[in-house]
């Protein structure tokens, strides 16, 4: 917990002159997708609110924002704790990932696109595999999707998938071997960003349909088997 306190501490110049409950939401959220949260977590209101410099009414007021996200659950005398997914809710994940991504690449429009965000991101993910940093290429991919729906120009469509990729970060804790979920999406990222730069949106939602039904059941075969053997999240 204490790595976790100093990642927030850095954050809260990030808060300025208005430390309001939604902005402290965002920073949580975004640890979450980050994955210094795992979820069972327990987030005590202290030591969070300590780090950030927010008054224990704001904190309280962002645990329910996120708590409305389905990203954080309030247990009765227990405290506030990050949420441990169901299969149910990956699956869920996954039919909303599908709708959504798929319908930003098909209503790009005309090329040329503004790829640049997109490429970064698959160049994030190539250099954490070299470092053999598994759980950062785990990253890189969620911000590969974060930037190929960022290409739809739309803040609400934002809004809503930075909490369904948050929440799928939950689902990539539970996994036992992060190197064998994540590798074999660096070569499927770099072709979805090459047909995008060849100006070929049929063929990039192609690739990304595929794409996301086979991650589909790559992460609920590893989920079903982690939970059903009794393995805690995280």
């Amino acid at each position: 917990m204490a790595e976790q306190l100093t990642g927030l501490a850095d954050d809260r110049a990030l808060l300025g002159r208005t430390s309001t409950a939604e902005r402290v939401s965002d920073i949580l959220r975004a640890r979450i997708a980050e994955g210094y949260f795992p979820p069972g977590t327990r987030l005590s209101e202290d030591s969070i609110g300590g780090a950030l410099g927010v008054s224990r009414n704001t904190l309280r007021e962002s645990f329910r924002l996120l708590t409305h996200e389905r990203l954080l659950v309030h247990e009765l005398n227990r405290g506030v704790f990050v949420r441990v997914l169901t299969v149910e809710d990956v699956e869920d994940i996954y039919r909303t990932r599908m709708l959504v991504e798929c319908a930003v690449v098909r209503g790009l429009g005309e090329p040329p696109y503004g790829l640049g965000d997109l490429e970064g991101a698959v160049g994030e993910g190539q250099r954490a595999a070299r470092e053999g940093d598994w759980n950062g290429v785990g990253t890189a991919n969620i911000h590969f999707h974060r930037e190929l729906v960022a290409l739809a120009g739309s803040d609400r469509t934002d809004e809503l998938m930075r909490s369904v990729f948050a929440e799928l970060r939950l689902a990539f804790h539970v996994v036992d071997d992060p190197r064998r979920l994540h590798e074999p999406y660096l070569v499927r990222n770099l072709e979805i960003l090459q047909a995008l730069q060849g100006g070929d949106r049929d063929k990039a939602e192609r690739l990304l349909a595929v794409y996301l039904e086979d991650s589909l059941r790559r992460v609920v075969e590893v989920y079903r088997r982690r939970v059903g053997e009794g393995v805690p999240p995280g």
